[in-house]
């Protein structure tokens, strides 16, 4: 009874004194690793979280890099044509004007014009967005007609001007001013003819602006004869040529539309003396850039 006792006793004692001390017995399956390590090891969010994206519970970096985007391409040449084009118009010089009683006076017997210059000078700079004007280089003289009566400006070509697409400018500039009002301008005199210098600058053919400013065309197989063919003849390739019946500033004669035929003779000071019409049996003179010499 006693040796059993003991025993039993001693059986107890064995199997629970190891876990008691805390001793184990066999070996232990590995843990998980700490949160410390875990920690440790991650990588930073940056690495691995693309820059702009938040982790969820941390605040998104505050400073962000904006890359500029390029302009369309037409904005970009709209802008290129423009900056390579200046338009400068100068002071109007009275030339002639009317009185009530239909007397005509000239130049310093006018008087002065307070205020017309104020209605002329912002329209006429916006001969700067005239087609014509992305390949004009030189002056153009205009003659702006006030017509105090009727409460009208008009306008015409002046004399000498140094550009070769004046009729084309002179059709931009009828535009600008048909809407102006001579309402609350003081005249003494019912008529006044005043003289306006236009000066187009920093634009010319094959400069940016033109180029940026002209249309695409397709590229001809052959290069453009640089006389003038055998038989004589030419096209217009303005979109309204002007016929004159001497060179420069000669009388207008006729408008011929694009793609009319013309015979042309020897130049004469960059104007061509050519034949049109029916049977070409009317004489006058272009300009050469209108039939493309």
């Amino acid at each position: 009874m006693g040796v059993g006792a003991i025993a039993v006793a001693g059986f107890v004692i064995g199997v629970a004194w190891p876990r008691l001390a805390g001793v184990r017995l066999g070996p232990s399956v590995p843990e998980g690793p700490s949160a410390a390590v875990i920690e440790s090891a991650a990588p930073p969010a940056s690495a691995v979280t693309p820059r702009g994206t938040a982790l969820p519970g941390v605040p998104a970096a505050t400073s962000t890099t904006t890359v500029p985007s390029a302009p369309p391409p037409s904005v970009a040449a709209a802008a290129l044509a423009t900056a390579g084009l200046r338009v400068t118009v100068a002071h109007g010089s009275i030339l002639s004007c009317k009185t009530a009683g239909g007397e005509v006076l000239k130049g310093g017997d006018c008087g002065a014009l307070p205020g017309l210059d104020a209605l002329v000078l912002p329209r006429l700079r916006k001969l700067a967005d005239c087609s014509e004007a992305a390949s004009t280089a030189g002056k153009l003289h205009l003659v702006v007609r006030a017509d105090f009566g009727r409460d009208a400006l008009t306008v015409d070509l002046g004399r000498d001007h140094g550009v070769p697409t004046a009729e084309p400018l002179l059709v931009c500039a009828k535009s600008a001013l048909a809407s102006a009002s001579l309402e609350g301008i003081a005249h003494d005199h019912a008529r006044y003819s005043v003289a306006y210098g236009v000066t187009f600058t920093g634009a010319c053919l094959g400069s940016p602006a033109a180029v940026a400013a002209a249309p695409a065309s397709p590229v001809p197989a052959q290069p453009p004869a640089a006389t003038p063919p055998s038989d004589g003849t030419a096209q217009v390739e303005w979109d309204v040529a002007i016929v004159r019946d001497a060179p420069k500033t000669g009388k207008v004669l006729a408008r011929l539309q694009r793609g009319t035929a013309v015979h042309v003779g020897s130049a004469k000071d960059g104007w061509y003396p050519v034949k049109y019409g029916d049977g070409y049996a009317n004489d006058g003179w272009l300009y050469r850039g209108a039939i493309g010499r």
